[in-house]
């Protein structure tokens, strides 16, 4: 069963609006906390916190919790939550300019920046009105503004990066090699481009995080390296642990959430992670188009059991990619087809007002992830018949 195209126009309008009002509902809460005087009412104060410990003590013990929740106390002395810093010296790059400004302006410019990133990274010069008014209203893109966090950024540089890869392999590495400042979410990486034999964008990402490395090194101290490979191995414990598993959209927490046992949480991620990489893999070793980065940008988030729903823009561009690639196909869109892509759109929106329905994090990115997989199998297997012929 196929929409027609009215009822395609009608539909994309009340999901807009249902962008627009969770955006509203979400936003207006904070603006609301800004006027306060406590700072630490969104992720960023963590950011902005970040950046002047670098400034104002030595960067290596920055990777001690208490001694950062202890200079955090001096910021914002109401502060209960505590923000540790998990991330490679290299992040630092990012957070450090923002000390230098008060902590408002600070805000406005690390949000007005990251997204302007990402919109470039999704778009580049072929801006589509309606097409950006999803992206930037998608609740995946909402919910990074309002916390402040660092998903903008990261997913610009791999959603760039991946754009830019196919005509200018140097520069689309560059970017991939720039985003390993959080390089759990670069996992498949390597392997798409192993796949598909994009070796000088590989050897440009490479190139680029060794050097970006080693600038980090003369920045802030060579010391701060073994202070970071020392506090990760134990992050990995403390986030399990100690962060809301309401938080993080993938199949290890949503199985805690319904009372699986850890040990069988964990064994299901590792068959799940190889999964992905395997059908990541295979997607890219049949070209690097569309519906591969998709699968890659959206399988990420199934293959990595700690990330957040701030980290997802990048599955706005992947939706995005899936609803392009139906549009040049000029294929009727199915209604299974369109429920899934609007589940995947709205599902982090729902999950971000009510704990009830938890559950849609998971199964939206897997319907989401299989659609595009199935999608791309598709193509090639007409495309292979059609040679055969």
């Amino acid at each position: 069963m196929t929409l027609p195209p009215h009822a395609t126009r009608l539909l994309s309008a009340a999901v807009l609006l249902v962008c627009v009002a969770f955006a509203y509902r979400l936003l207006s809460a904070t603006v609301w906390s800004a006027h306060g005087n406590f700072l630490a009412f969104s992720d960023f104060f963590a950011q902005w916190s970040f950046g002047w410990f670098t400034r104002m003590n030595d960067t290596a013990s920055i990777y001690n919790a208490d001694a950062l929740h202890e200079f955090q106390l001096t910021l914002e002395p109401d502060l209960r939550q505590k923000f540790p810093f998990p991330y490679p010296p290299t992040y630092l790059f990012a957070v450090w300019p923002m000390s230098f400004l008060p902590y408002g302006i600070a805000y406005l410019v690390w949000d007005i920046a990251t997204l302007a990133m990402f919109l470039w990274a999704v778009f580049g010069t072929r801006i589509r009105t309606v097409m950006v008014l999803f992206v930037l209203l998608a609740p995946v893109t909402v919910i990074t503004l309002n916390q402040g966090q660092n998903g903008l950024l990261t997913s610009a540089l791999i959603v760039g990066g991946m754009r830019l890869m196919r005509d200018r392999p140097l520069l689309g590495g560059i970017l991939l090699g720039l985003a390993t400042i959080k390089p759990q979410l670069g996992v498949l990486v390597p392997f798409a481009l192993i796949s598909a034999g994009y070796w000088r964008t590989l050897a440009a990402a490479g190139v680029t995080a060794v050097l970006l490395a080693l600038a980090s090194g003369f920045a802030f101290g060579w010391e701060v390296w073994p202070a970071w490979l020392h506090a990760v191995l134990g992050h990995a414990a403390y986030v399990e642990q100690n962060v809301n598993n309401y938080l993080k959209p993938g199949v290890m927490a949503n199985l805690v959430l319904f009372g699986a046992a850890v040990p069988i949480s964990h064994a299901v991620q590792a068959i799940v992670t190889l999964v992905v990489v395997g059908l990541v893999t295979w997607c890219f070793r049949r070209g690097a188009g569309d519906l591969p980065v998709a699968a890659l940008q959206v399988g990420t988030f199934l293959a990595m059991p700690f990330a957040f729903r701030y980290d997802m823009p990048m599955t706005a561009n992947a939706i995005l990619l899936l609803v392009w690639d139906r549009q040049r196909s000029r294929q009727p869109t199915g209604l299974i087809d369109t429920g899934i892509i609007v589940l995947g759109l709205l599902a982090p929106a729902v999950t971000t007002l009510t704990t009830r329905f938890f559950y849609l994090s998971g199964v939206s990115l897997i319907l989401l992830f299989g659609l595009i997989v199935w999608r791309w199998f598709g193509s090639t297997r007409s495309g292979a018949d059609q040679i055969h012929a």
